[in-house]
């Protein structure tokens, strides 16, 4: 019970997207101008709002921690402090910084526009259940001493009370539902294998599709980034491979690279990989040189950053006509719930 209280402590004090963000971007545009990592962070020390952030850094890089190790101290995302690693090893730190970035101020952009889309739906939810709760412990009792042993009317009534029943104790056991599953996502996230994580995204509607463009983008851009740096394909995948956080993108990198020792080609194991797009396919399959694949990789790279983004914006724009809808049935079942009973109570007067 410790352990899970504790992992969800952790879980709430990681850094919001925003500020991973601001403290990248800032990184970014100083490291460009010529500031060391040193004078950077005392440049960043001038945000109040940042200052016990920096300060743990400075603390940690005089320890000798690298700087990815510091980041990974003030919590920023796995696949951020992974990114940087393999950016870092050959000397690609600035485009690293500026791919991440990226990244982040789309996941920023998504979240904000997924808040204020929500927010509405969200209230209105709320409001539905005070609803649920009043109806059934004030409303009903009171219509139920009011209909008294009649049996012309108690039998609607009845079928109402065990309506709204229904849809109140049904809202209240998803709501545990989703509590439940989110603990238990947080505690066995670094239990389940590899093979159960990819089979588990696979099958989950819409996030695989985004998924499977999102690993794509990350092997991608680390392809495009290490040839850019001088590197073989081969010493690119082994690059990859060696960055264990990078749980799927490591375990897909191994599998190529171990594929390709053998003698096979790209257009027998990249299928099998479910979470890669099948374009990346047709990519590497084709007769290229290496600047030429990098410029391919880059375009792709491009290409899938703004399916992204309009894949998300597509999704957001979905979900809140369907959450107001969805409402707004469960408020006219409600609705019919408590005025039949009134309609036939006022017949029967």
């Amino acid at each position: 019970m410790l352990m899970v209280l504790s992992k969800i402590f952790k879980w709430k004090h990681k850094l919001s997207t925003h500020d991973q963000y601001q403290i990248l971007y800032r990184f970014e545009q100083l490291f460009r101008h010529g500031y060391s990592l040193n004078d950077a962070l005392d440049v960043l020390m001038w945000d109040k709002q940042y200052t016990a952030i920096v300060t743990t850094i400075k603390k940690a890089l005089e320890r000798g921690e690298t700087f990815t190790e510091t980041l990974e101290q003030v919590h920023f995302n796995p696949e951020i402090i992974s990114f940087l690693n393999i950016a870092i090893q050959h000397g690609n730190l600035s485009k690293g910084l500026q791919h991440c970035c990226q990244m982040l101020k789309q996941r920023k952009e998504f979240m904000s526009k997924l808040s204020k889309l929500s927010r509405y739906p969200l209230f209105l939810f709320i409001f539905f259940l005070l609803i649920l709760y009043f109806m059934k412990n004030s409303i009903f009792p009171s219509f139920s001493q009011l209909l008294g042993s009649n049996k012309n009317i108690t039998g609607v009534f009845q079928n109402a009370e065990i309506a709204i029943n229904m849809i109140y104790y049904g809202t209240i056991s998803v709501l545990l539902l989703a509590i439940f599953l989110t603990i238990c996502s947080i505690t066995m996230k670094q239990q389940i294998t590899i093979e159960s994580k990819i089979q588990l995204i696979i099958r989950t509607p819409i996030y695989s599709k985004y998924k499977r463009m999102q690993i794509t983008y990350l092997l991608v851009t680390h392809l495009s980034s290490l040839l850019t740096s001088g590197l073989t394909i081969k010493d690119s995948l082994d690059v990859i491979k060696s960055e264990q956080k990078a749980d799927l993108i490591h375990y897909y990198a191994t599998i190529i690279s171990d594929h390709l020792a053998k003698g096979y080609d790209y257009s027998t194991i990249l299928p099998q990989c479910q979470l890669l797009q099948d374009q990346l396919t047709q990519i590497m399959s084709k007769d290229r040189n290496q600047d030429q694949l990098q410029k391919e990789l880059n375009i792709y790279a491009e290409h899938l950053i703004l399916s992204i983004e309009s894949y998300l914006k597509k999704w957001i724009s979905f979900l809140q006509p369907f959450l107001l809808c969805i409402l707004a049935v469960f408020i006219v079942f409600v609705y019919l719930a408590l005025m039949l009973p009134m309609f036939d109570y006022m017949n029967y007067m």
